[in-house]
């Protein structure tokens, strides 16, 4: 599997994404972690942990879809966590994968900032398309904003898994930690593969 998690905005989940992505994914096959983002938080996450169980570089570079060949030799699995912003970053992530996750928390700035990013995609559709699918974050079941957010970004004409990632404390909590428990993160998962 080759797969960015993308989002223009920050503070939506993407680096927690890609680390429980790669975390099950190594599960399966060695996991290659791409932390593009000039913060460095996948990479600044794995350095807390000496045994942390899959490989994470740090690569904030706009050639990304140039190197990712050699970068990825030997690894079955490559999950690039992107910066927010960085349109040029991001486009190189997107150049060099078959499948996008959007992480957006179900609040009305999370979705309304959201329209950059399926811009950017729609840019590099005609050169290099993707599967792309917006994934919910933090979400807090059973309130308004939960039921509701399905049915906006139904008007974008986006796909939206159907799994869902709670607004949980073991992800909140869970920075410099290899994950074990990967909750929804599971799910997720499972829903990628089929």
């Amino acid at each position: 599997m080759r797969l960015a998690v993308v989002n223009t905005k920050g503070g939506v989940g993407k680096t927690t994404t890609a680390i429980y992505l790669a975390a099950g994914l190594h599960r399966q096959g060695r996991t290659l972690l791409i932390d593009a983002d000039p913060q460095q938080s996948a990479y600044l996450w794995a350095e807390q942990d000496p045994i942390f169980p899959f490989t994470v570089i740090s690569r904030p570079i706009r050639d990304l879809h140039h190197r990712l060949a050699s970068l990825s030799r030997g690894y079955e699995h490559v999950i690039i966590d992107t910066p927010p912003g960085d349109s040029g970053i991001i486009g190189s992530a997107v150049m060099a994968v078959d499948t996008v996750i959007i992480p957006a928390s179900p609040s009305g700035l999370d979705l309304n900032r959201i329209m950059p990013t399926i811009s950017l995609l729609a840019s590099l559709e005609p050169v290099h398309p993707v599967e792309v699918a917006v994934l919910l974050t933090r979400v807090r079941r059973g309130t308004l904003s939960a039921r509701g957010v399905r049915d906006v970004l139904a008007e974008t004409g986006l796909p939206v898994m159907d799994t869902e990632i709670p607004l949980a404390e073991m992800y909140a909590g869970s920075f410099g930690i290899a994950p074990v428990d990967l909750g929804r993160y599971d799910d997720l998962i499972r829903e990628l593969k089929s």
